[in-house]
């Protein structure tokens, strides 16, 4: 997308996508329909009801005292310097409405006792886009399944009997998109401070979609508050006739690289973190068409003694045809190796054993872009012991090219690297690469064992 069509839109999508925490707001244990439907467009009808801060927003620290209107003034115009009123104004006006939003949530929903459970449906926002769940329609309005089981007094098998309707929104924009913008509008300044708190907004967001702990949401909560009222605008004046309650507006956390703060603690900017939850996409009609393969072999008596089944999927002609003939050549691959166990199983079988069998089974998309295309497959063989043995084979392709890329296309660190941090993170005694492979997302590059049933999923932040 090109960078001047951004700019005419960034309004509405840093309205969207600011962790879209308005939309957080929809879904209390009990909420309207009407309420869920509000704009926010009209940033300055929101009603800040309460000032009280929790220990979630740092209430509990020492008190740190604010910069004076001219202090704010002044280092406006030092950071801003080198960017033009197109710039500054995009800039002040989306981290406005990001702030407002946030806030909003914070003090009317209690956004960031929500966040602390990982689990939580709001984290959805930060997970994906498109149709998500976040309660149950119970009297026109969506509800938590708790809430439903404690005011109608039953349990959850007779709730499942009622049939229930699933309360979903749509979510037009994720952590992703919400980076994205950031990066966009960070490429505006000059200032090298400000860069890095702009930066510090990027990590946190992508820090909180990997690991869906709640302190990262509420560091970028601080940053777009002391940003908005201390920063960009002196909020006690220019916020503060719109709202009921200076308690909020005039509140300082003191966390802006601009006045020295010391950047919110990460263990490193390309850290690696177990991914809390996988963003994927197993709908392939939305970009192709599947063809499945079926083949039968007998033994030396006539029977049945071996057969394999593959889904392979072609991506339909919007797409490169680089794409489908790489696809093509792993399908080949894969079916050689299908082959070559076929040759083993010519006696025929003892009676009551199941036929062994091969099967590529298409498990989901996880990045489809114009640069790059990842998709994940899983590999079963069976050759007649207890169990199938299942193995999850990743497929990142260049669009360009053709060909079919490493992870170190995305990173800067080395398999030796690599490798150690999985050993760390995991807790192992060593990490070999050799079970892993990798997929691409949005943000990351996603490291899994080819064995779904050990290790969980490890992310880093894609450096490409």
């Amino acid at each position: 997308m090109q960078k001047n069509i951004k700019r005419v839109i960034s309004m509405y999508f840093m309205i969207s996508a600011c962790l879209c925490f308005s939309a957080c707001g929809t879904v209390n244990e009990v909420q309207t329909v009407e309420e869920s439907e509000t704009s926010i467009s009209e940033e300055y009808n929101f009603q800040l009801e309460s000032s009280e801060e929790d220990s979630n927003t740092g209430n509990n620290a020492e008190s740190i005292i604010p910069p004076s209107k001219e202090e704010v003034i002044a280092m406006r115009a030092a950071v801003l310097e080198g960017m033009n009123e197109e710039e500054i104004e995009r800039l002040t006006e989306n981290i406005k409405v990001a702030n407002m939003t946030m806030e909003s949530a914070y003090l009317n929903d209690n956004i960031f006792d929500k966040l602390s459970d990982s689990d939580s449906p709001y984290w959805q926002y930060f997970d994906k886009t498109g149709d998500i769940q976040l309660g149950w329609w119970y009297n026109r309005q969506i509800v938590a399944k708790d809430a439903v089981l404690r005011m109608e007094g039953i349990t959850e098998t007779e709730f499942n009997e009622r049939e229930y309707e699933p309360g979903m929104v749509y979510n037009r924009f994720d952590a992703a998109n919400f980076m994205e913008l950031v990066e966009d509008m960070n490429s505006d300044v000059q200032n090298e401070m400000l860069r890095a708190d702009l930066q510090q907004l990027i990590d946190l967001a992508y820090m909180a979609s990997v690991t869906h702990e709640m302190e990262y949401a509420n560091q970028i909560y601080k940053i777009l508050h002391d940003m908005d009222y201390f920063l960009l605008r002196y909020g006690i004046e220019d916020a503060g006739k719109y709202m009921r309650n200076l308690g909020s507006v005039s509140k300082y956390y003191g966390v802006l690289a601009v006045y020295g703060a010391t950047p919110y603690e990460l263990d490193e900017a390309n850290s690696y973190n177990v991914l809390y939850q996988k963003t994927i996409e197993k709908d392939w009609t939305k970009y192709g068409e599947m063809e499945m393969v079926h083949e039968e072999f007998q033994s030396v008596d006539g029977s049945a003694a071996f057969y394999y089944d593959m889904e392979c999927f072609y991506f339909d002609d919007t797409y490169p045809e680089v794409l489908n003939e790489t696809l093509q050549a792993y399908y080949a691959s894969v079916e050689e190796s299908y082959l070559q166990d076929s040759q083993v199983c010519t006696e025929p079988l003892e009676e009551n054993t199941n036929i062994p069998y091969d099967s590529l089974i298409f498990q989901y998309f996880t990045y489809v872009d114009e640069d790059y295309v990842s998709l994940v497959y899983n590999n079963v063989n069976y050759m007649g012991g207890a169990h199938p043995y299942s193995a999850m084979d990743g497929i990142t392709i260049d669009c360009t090219t053709g060909e079919i890329v490493n992870a170190q296309q995305f990173l800067d660190d080395s398999d030796e690297k690599i490798g150690e941090r999985l050993q760390v993170i995991l807790g192992t005694d060593s990490v070999s690469l050799d079970g892993w492979d990798y997929y691409l997302s949005k943000t990351s590059v996603v490291f899994f064992y080819y064995d779904p049933r050990f290790w969980k999923p490890v992310a880093i932040r894609r450096m490409r």
